[in-house]
């Protein structure tokens, strides 16, 4: 039995060794001084990592065809960078084939290095951004907006660490002391805060809105002057889509020392109507008008009962006022403006019905004889 295992390893043993000649004889083939045989492992070895390349994206984008998933959406996002990766992974090694002279083959390898780590840290943020955007869509299921707003900064900060940790482990590779630069850092720490105070106070000030949670994603608020629906909420600043359309970016720290107004965060919302009539009213259509009104609130589904007035307030110039003030349950702004559409109609038939005339700026002249 040990003889057959012996007699199994030789020839193993033996073709390997050839693979190895072989190799070695077309390596170090070079007439007339010329490294022919390192030239053409050189190109033979940019060549199979072009064709790699497209070996990757056919392979990682061909799924998507079929269905569409986050599997297949991360598989087609990857497809990119990691041809990338598969081309200057051949290039790297083709390069150390073609071992050029002096300096040169030193700063192309240095290249090629730079350049697979930035494809590395693409690789990992496609990865970071596909999974955040998965559990941006979990979180839309359930009821709570906190990590609708915690994503997205987790998304970031993990991004910042990872280019951290790469640049870190490329000046560990190339043999630069990290030791000795990170202590040094530290010596310069302060004048790097005093640098860095206002980016520092954004950063403390997002973690004061997160722990105080004034307003969440998707909230109405008014800050500074500035009114809007808010999109997200950074590590320095936060995004607000007015009512225009535009979008607005307002430093975290300013939002803290602000006023905020959550507009969301109300159960229903205000309406005051001022109705003004004619002179030509008495005083008993002035009392049935109002009451009529108050009835008239009343019988609406969508006006809250409790805080509602309705009052005969003032002689204008030109007219009786009336002024009503009541709350509409809804928070939602097209519900509301459509309930406010349905109370001035009913206002209007209020007012025909008693024989009043809606009054409106005019002047009356007398002339004597």
């Amino acid at each position: 039995m040990a003889l057959e295992e012996q007699s199994s390893s030789k020839p193993t043993k033996t073709s390997g060794r050839n693979t190895m000649q072989f190799y070695n004889s077309i390596l170090y083939y070079a007439p007339g001084d010329i490294p022919v045989g390192r030239i053409g492992l050189f190109i033979l070895g940019l060549i199979v990592s072009l064709a790699l390349r497209k070996l990757v994206v056919l392979v990682l984008r061909k799924p998507r065809k079929r269905t569409e998933n986050f599997l297949t959406v991360l598989l087609d996002g990857l497809a990119g960078p990691m041809a990338f990766l598969a081309v200057f992974t051949g290039m790297y090694f083709s390069v150390l084939v073609l071992n050029l002279h002096g300096t040169v083959n030193l700063v192309a390898l240095n290249i090629i290095q730079v350049l697979l780590t930035f494809t590395v840290i693409r690789v990992i943020y496609v990865l970071i951004d596909d999974v955040s955007i998965q559990m941006l869509n979990l979180a839309g299921e359930t009821e709570s907006k906190l990590d609708d707003q915690l994503i997205p900064v987790l998304r970031k900060l993990a991004k910042v660490a990872i280019a951290a940790i790469a640049v870190v482990f490329f000046m560990q590779l190339k043999g630069y002391p990290v030791t000795g630069i990170i202590a040094g850092l530290g010596i310069g720490g302060l004048a790097f805060a005093f640098a860095a105070q206002d980016s520092l106070a954004g950063i403390f000030a997002s973690i004061t809105l997160f722990l105080d949670r004034p307003f969440m994603v998707g909230d109405f608020v008014q800050v500074g002057g500035v009114s809007g629906t808010v999109e997200e909420v950074g590590l320095r600043s936060t995004r607000i889509r007015t009512i225009g359309k535009t979008l607005v970016s307002i430093p975290n720290k300013e939002i803290v020392d602000s006023t905020i107004d959550n507009l969301s965060k109300r159960p229903m919302r205000r309406c005051a109507i001022t109705i003004g009539v004619t002179y030509d009213a008495t005083a008993e259509q002035m009392a049935k008008l109002v009451e009529d009104l108050r009835q008239m609130l009343v019988d609406d589904e969508m006006v809250e009962h409790q805080g509602s007035n309705v009052h005969f307030t003032t002689f204008g110039d030109s007219s009786l006022n009336v002024e009503m003030a009541f709350f509409i349950r809804t928070v939602e702004y097209t519900r509301f403006l459509q309930s406010r559409q349905d109370v001035n109609i009913k206002i209007m038939h209020t007012v025909e019905n008693l024989g009043l005339e809606f009054a409106f700026p005019s002047t009356t002249v007398y002339l004597e004889k």
